[in-house]
């Protein structure tokens, strides 16, 4: 009688043991299934956050250009790569106007506080490259602006430190430089300008259309 209890209660633990491998096994898939789930949830997530921070940094630098575009003060600079601007300076040579070749036009604003460079047909950055922006007094060493990266759409849009106070006509230039530390421009220049002089009280594009 007891040798039948004893194989009726192994039996049993069998069953129950088998029982419970199968659902450990069961959990075991669902809270896998689970944790994929929410790894795929937070990848969505952090993709959704980071394109809301670019839609907000493209919202505040379109609200800071629009700023300074509306400004009773706004200057402008109009920037070229230097063979451009050479041709410019010299009328007898022909304009080629051919496409790709990099421009830009940075606008800015003292009573803003600020100033907004824009360009375009520049070479994407490498690695270790940075397009490094200097003011360019007319006496004295020159100031680093801002730095900026651009991507294969030959695009920028970036925010300026503004001139030096006792600057009347800035100068302004655009080079390529190794993403390192500089005092002073050392590599090639992308583009160039300079900003005329200021003869009164300049009026603000929407004054200008009445």
């Amino acid at each position: 009688m007891s040798v039948a209890i004893a194989l009726a209660s192994l039996i049993v633990i069998s069953e129950l043991a088998g029982s419970l491998a199968r659902r450990t096994n069961y959990v075991n898939r669902r809270v896998a299934a689970l944790n994929a789930i929410v790894r795929d949830l937070r990848r969505q997530t952090a993709v959704t956050q980071r394109k809301l921070g670019s839609e907000r940094e493209r919202a505040t630098v379109g609200e800071v250009f629009e700023k300074i575009l509306f400004a009773p003060d706004l200057r402008t600079i109009k920037l070229a790569a230097p063979a451009e601007k050479d041709k410019e300076k010299d009328k007898s040579i022909a304009q080629s106007g051919g496409p790709g070749l990099p421009s830009g036009r940075l606008a800015m604003s003292e009573s803003s506080g600020a100033a907004m460079l824009e360009a375009n047909g520049l070479k994407p950055t490498g690695v270790f490259e940075v397009y490094r922006i200097w003011w360019m007094p007319k006496r004295g060493a020159p100031i680093w602006a801002a730095d900026f990266l651009v991507g294969d759409d030959g695009l920028a849009t970036v925010a300026v430190d503004l001139p030096p106070g006792h600057e009347k006509e800035p100068s302004l230039c655009v080079t390529l430089e190794n993403e390192s530390y500089s005092e002073a421009p050392a590599g090639p220049i992308a583009l160039k300008g300079e900003a005329s002089a200021v003869s009164g009280t300049a009026q603000s594009p929407r004054k200008s259309r009445r």
